[in-house]
């Protein structure tokens, strides 16, 4: 599937007139030849298989499907609810534990219902006001979850070296629990209000929901109680970061629609710090015109999640932002200079081109200036006469078979998501 040649309609109420699935409610895709209902977190079928052709949506069939994955998102909903309400108790617990295999909190009493499963040994209080880096391991399901954990260093630079320098009186954390935690240590000695938005329901456990809701960033649906949120915590506060950190395959233009309905009710002045790799920057500024890219490189603390990112070339996350980058100061002292010519700091390996009056490269190796393209290119590509691009060697399109381009019904296949 190419994002380009399926979109998504955003034309109808999705809370009412879209079914729903374990995620909430669908998202109504299109192409030439297809419209479609379907998951709009995950793109893998094996992980949520809703598929409602909109024409054959009132079909037995249809309706089957339907019933069925609105039983599993009442399900969900009420399991959110339990951990919320358990959550009070253990309040005034001394000893609680985590349970591993069950992904819940429980008392001593309840020990012996947990005597076979992985569990920790009695949590402290520090522990449970930082379950990331104490308890909790990132999520394993890559395209749905994408659940990194950021490392210390980064959230350190992120809170000291840019939060605390603003005039923000409020940060939202949309899919970045790691920064949430330690924002709402930071917050109780600084004029700074936080909130946590995650689908990652083990932090129901571990935040009440005058903290933190369940939150599908790509459809905007809020699982949990939401009075709060709506009416205090967005009432009062007028000048709000918003800190997000998507899976690597979500719709951005779905995350952007889910970012103005939050919003949508509010006059709230909005800063944005988007984390992706960069080379989909094509698609966030599509869905996010007023982004621009650092190319400061996003280190993450998880093994496996480096070995996910990390290349000879380093992590490939990048920060996307709206605001001045000349207000972001360099990860560190040796790996980063200063730009005159554009006025913000970049990596040692980025050189300023003066035809294309910017710091050009994009994964962190020197670019070169192609005169003929009219654009800088990676290092080791040169540009070809034959199909007057710039490639690397044995790659001209001209004397290579061109790769045929899917069928919308073949890309159609491919997103059943």
């Amino acid at each position: 599937m190419t994002k380009a040649s399926i979109e998504i309609d955003f034309s109808e109420n999705i809370e009412i007139n879209h079914p729903k699935c374990v995620h909430g409610p669908t998202l109504l895709f299109h192409s030439s030849t297809s419209k479609f209902f379907a998951c709009s977190a995950c793109r893998d079928r094996q992980e949520c298989d809703i598929f409602i052709p909109y024409d054959e949506r009132n079909e037995k069939g249809s309706k089957k499907m339907i019933q069925q994955n609105q039983r599993e998102y009442e399900r969900f909903k009420k399991h959110i609810q339990t951990l919320q309400k358990k959550r009070k108790i253990f309040n005034k617990k001394l000893n609680i534990y985590y349970c591993y295999t069950c992904s819940i909190l429980f008392s001593e009493k309840k020990q012996s219902n947990h005597i076979d499963h992985q569990c920790t040994e009695s949590l402290n209080r520090q522990q449970l006001r930082q379950p990331c880096q104490y308890v909790l391991q990132p999520l394993e399901k890559k395209r749905t979850n994408a659940q990194f954990f950021f490392s210390q260093t980064f959230i350190d630079y992120l809170i000291n070296e840019i939060i605390s320098k603003n005039s923000w009186d409020s940060v939202i954390c949309i899919g970045c629990p790691t920064i949430f935690e330690n924002l709402h240590r930071f917050s109780s000695t600084k004029s700074i209000q936080t909130y946590l938005l995650d689908y990652d329901y083990r932090l129901c456990s571990f935040y009440s929901t005058k903290q933190m809701l369940i939150y599908n960033m790509f459809n905007g649906h809020i699982f949990s109680k939401k009075k709060y949120f709506q009416e205090k915590f967005l009432k009062t506060i007028k000048n709000c970061l918003i800190v997000i950190d998507p899976p690597f395959g979500g719709f951005h233009r779905a995350l952007s629609y889910s970012i103005e309905k939050l919003f949508q009710s509010s006059d709230i002045n909005r800063d944005i710090i988007l984390f992706n790799p960069y080379f989909l920057e094509k698609w966030i500024i599509d869905a996010f015109p007023n982004l621009k890219m650092l190319d400061y490189k996003v280190e993450y603390s998880s093994i496996s999640t480096l070995n996910l990112c990390r290349g000879r070339k380093g992590s490939p996350v990048r920060m996307f932002t709206d605001i001045s980058r000349s207000k972001f100061p360099p990860l560190d002292d040796v790996n980063y200079k200063y730009c005159f010519e554009c006025d913000l700091y970049t990596l040692l390996t980025n050189q300023h081109c003066f035809q294309c009056q910017s710091c050009t490269s994009k994964d962190g190796l020197p670019y070169k200036h192609c005169s003929l393209c009219k654009r800088c290119v990676k290092a080791e590509r040169v540009h070809c006469n034959n199909c007057n691009v710039c490639h690397l060697a044995n790659q001209c399109m001209t004397n290579t078979s061109k790769r045929k381009n899917e069928s919308a019904d073949d890309q159609t296949k491919k997103i059943k998501v």
